[in-house]
């Protein structure tokens, strides 16, 4: 009961659905004050609270990781606008790298995990390119969606510390193929703890 106690205390939000326990909780990190979201134990992103930084992009997704590598050098400043798909929002630091003009879908399963998004981040509204998020399974709602021509599909969903194994089948990958543009790039976040 103490350590319970200790958590919701120390919470900004917890909530509770069929998909288990979202949490987002104020730390201090380094000389920053940030806002993270977690899945029991996964981070499912942070966002510095500093007005003047609270777009930089951070945790899983800063500049110098494979997605944040792969954005920057597809939406530069002269780059014509783009369309990105990110399965898995967390808290949205992927808009970070929205351009106005791009189009950006994001696709999550979990509701709580939308609205927590939209509520207790900034990432999202902040974005200069047009968002929309999808909510439910991310593969059956790309079964079931014409061609998206993404120029990049970010794959970075968890559920508990490991990638949903439907997300990493060979099926999965043909349609993923089948969304994205002619030369277009699949990004997939593959750290976990259970599956090599």
């Amino acid at each position: 009961v103490y350590r319970m106690d200790a958590v919701r205390k120390s919470s900004r939000a917890l909530a509770r659905n069929f998909y288990g326990h979202v949490r987002v909780a104020d730390r201090v990190s380094g000389t920053f004050n940030v806002r993270g979201m977690f899945h029991g134990a996964t981070n499912h992103g942070e966002q510095i609270l500093t007005p003047a930084l609270s777009k930089v992009p951070t945790a899983y997704f800063g500049y110098s990781s494979g997605a944040g590598m792969a954005l920057s050098r597809l939406l530069t400043p002269d780059a014509p606008p783009r369309h990105v798909g990110v399965i898995g929002l967390g808290t949205g630091t992927l808009a970070t790298y929205g351009r106005a003009g791009d189009r950006f879908r994001f696709y999550e399963i979990n509701p709580l995990v939308i609205d927590l998004a939209r509520s207790e981040f900034t990432y999202l509204a902040q974005c200069k390119a047009e968002v929309s998020v999808v909510l439910g399974d991310a593969r059956l709602s790309l079964e079931r969606e014409p061609p998206q021509r993404f120029d990049i599909l970010v794959v970075d969903a968890f559920s508990g510390d490991a990638i949903p194994v439907h997300l990493l089948t060979l099926e999965a990958f043909e349609l993923y193929q089948r969304h994205l543009a002619p030369g277009g790039i699949l990004a997939v976040h593959c750290s976990n703890r259970f599956l090599n």
